[in-house]
């Protein structure tokens, strides 16, 4: 593991979180931009998702599933 990913953590790019959540491409980048997925945008272009925030994102969405 290097520094940078110590620093960071694991980074997703748009297309690893659709995929992991199950959703189109059309929505991640929605939800991205929103900010409803906290996220960097790098190079104006790339998206990365850190590992925290992705998690954070899913508990989130599982608590208010509950209300």
């Amino acid at each position: 593991m290097d520094d940078m990913e110590k620093f960071l953590g694991r980074l997703y790019s748009a297309e690893d979180v659709a995929t992991l959540l199950n959703i189109e491409m059309v929505t991640c980048y929605k939800w991205l931009r929103e900010g409803r997925i906290k996220a960097m945008k790098l190079a104006n272009t790339l998206w990365r998702v850190r590992e925290a925030d992705l998690r954070a994102f899913i508990e989130q969405s599982i608590e208010e599933g509950r209300r």
